[in-house]
């Protein structure tokens, strides 16, 4: 009774909702990494807010989707028609173009804002205190 609640009963080939195949543990870690990445970047200006976190998810998400499609390439290609070829890297190029458009929504690149000198020398050369 107790496996109904807690699942442990269930069969060990089940795919969990939002996992993927054995086979993609490659292409899960570096989605993961990518996602740490990001999220250490967003860190350095500020804290994450909900819109930041689904910028978040959106990026490694398409990072996720290009590398699957990359995973298809190097391991499937012999069994892919042409046209299946060029779907999956037209697909990686939707996907780093999602991912692309997700980071830029984060406005990391955003110039910071300008320093006095007394400001400057207050901080040791540490820039303007901000985070």
């Amino acid at each position: 009774m107790n496996g109904l609640k807690n699942g442990t009963g269930l069969s060990r080939k089940r795919l969990v909702i939002g996992e993927l195949p054995a086979k993609l543990r490659g292409v899960r870690t570096e989605g993961r990494m990518y996602r740490r990445a990001i999220e250490a970047e967003v860190l350095k200006f500020r804290e994450i807010t909900t819109t930041d976190s689904h910028h978040v998810d959106t990026a490694s998400a398409a990072t996720v989707h290009a590398a699957i499609c990359r995973w298809l390439l190097r391991n499937k290609l012999a069994e892919m028609s042409t046209s299946d070829i060029l779907a999956c890297s037209r697909e990686i190029v939707r996907a780093k173009q999602a991912r692309d458009a997700a980071v830029k929504a984060l406005e990391l690149d955003a110039k910071p804002e300008p320093i006095t000198l007394e400001a400057y020398v207050q901080n040791n050369g540490k820039g303007n205190g901000s985070k």
